[in-house]
């Protein structure tokens, strides 16, 4: 009778541990998914001047603010926008003077990288003549697109924003910023990518592998946001 109860309860555990495995790894979304979760993704448009688009994006579904200008770029920042839209020229200018558009490019990219940022713009000259900065870009979207090639790219983004692995690479990047000693990120990643879903499990792995509390925070970090992707489509 013992043995029938003990049995019982060993494999009561060993499913629960199959469901943590099996639900926790973390998961690009399906078509499905993102259909039902791209119309929930925050984008935000900025240009000086009005986007035709815009109007037509918000009465398909879309979730778009417009903005005319950035006076504050961390206020901005941390509106929680996934994907923003920004012109080149005519913005920006009491932020970075001599490179608008170009500037807050490069000030997103290196301080909120998980921003997907595409540019808007008519003017190839400025690309060539800032080619390190449009490097940073996420993408480009021509201010001659027609309405299904623009909404094209911006779906293209959004699925980018939504990525796991898109997010995973820069939190790679992140943690090789603050990793000392034998930490090793190819192993912590792997630890995000098994465990993600469920962040208090994959915290206390990370906490086996390192002490590193910058790691540690970074790794925090980034499954809050995993969390917040997943929530989208549910």
């Amino acid at each position: 009778m013992f043995s029938f109860f003990k049995n019982k309860e060993d494999k009561s555990k060993k499913t629960e541990a199959h469901l943590i495995d099996e639900l926790a790894p973390l998961t690009e979304f399906s078509h499905e998914e993102f259909e039902k979760a791209k119309l929930k993704a925050r984008i935000a448009f900025v240009d000086d001047e009005e986007v035709n688009y815009v109007n037509r994006l918000q009465k398909d579904g879309y979730n778009v603010a417009y903005w005319e200008d950035i006076e504050n770029i961390d206020d901005f920042a941390n509106k929680g926008y996934n994907v923003v839209v920004l012109d080149i020229q005519g913005i920006g200018k009491t932020i970075s003077e001599s490179s608008e558009g170009w500037g807050i490019l490069k000030y997103l990219k290196n301080t909120y990288p998980h921003i997907v940022v595409i540019m808007y713009t008519g003017a190839d000259w400025s690309i060539t003549k800032f080619k390190n900065q449009a490097d940073q870009a996420d993408d480009f979207i021509g201010k001659d697109f027609d309405y299904l090639d623009f909404k094209y790219t911006l779906d293209t983004n959004i699925k980018k924003a939504f990525s796991n692995k898109y997010h995973l690479e820069i939190n790679k990047r992140e943690l090789m910023k603050v990793i000392k000693g034998t930490d090793s990120p190819d192993e912590i990643i792997q630890i995000l990518q098994k465990y993600g879903k469920d962040k208090e499990l994959a915290i206390k792995k990370v906490k086996e592998v390192t002490s590193n509390g910058e790691v540690i925070k970074t790794a925090s970090a980034f499954l809050s946001l995993a969390k917040t992707i997943f929530d989208l489509a549910n």
